[in-house]
């Protein structure tokens, strides 16, 4: 498996065609005036790239969101069935198949100001370096 992108967005659709449409996406830092901060809603849209072999087994993605102390503040996960023969068959050897997935975090807590991570697994296995997210005080000005 190789991890194509993995971004924290605001909304994500996903269509019948497999494509992604990410609104709101990008961002490291949420903003707050005091903590703890209530987020109403943070997605992670992630696309793996699957040779044809790794497409005949399930797989699993788990995300876990951790504060600047290594507590853990949401989790999510998303299970991928091994592809139908049909499918399968659409992989040139060689090649790989880009999977979407969306992961969504609804009224995550953040008990204080500082980095917090957003650690992917795939397959129980970390999937690449953490993603930072900080939660921070608006700048006055």
């Amino acid at each position: 498996m190789d991890l194509d992108f993995a971004v924290l967005a605001d909304a994500v659709v996903t269509r019948p065609d497999g494509k992604l449409d990410i609104l709101g996406a990008g961002f490291d830092t949420i903003w707050a005036d005091a903590v703890p901060a209530r987020h109403p809603r943070l997605v992670l849209a992630v696309r793996v790239l699957l040779s044809r072999h790794e497409t005949e087994h399930p797989h699993r993605l788990d995300v876990v969101i951790t504060s600047t102390d290594g507590e853990e503040l949401a989790r999510a996960r998303a299970d991928m069935g091994a592809l139908p023969d049909e499918a399968r068959a659409q992989v040139a050897p060689g090649r790989q198949i880009g999977i979407g997935m969306v992961l969504n975090f609804d009224n995550v807590v953040f008990p204080r100001f500082g980095d917090h991570q957003i650690v992917v697994q795939w397959d129980g296995n970390e999937a690449r370096r953490p993603l930072r997210l900080t939660a921070a005080e608006p700048v006055q000005q």
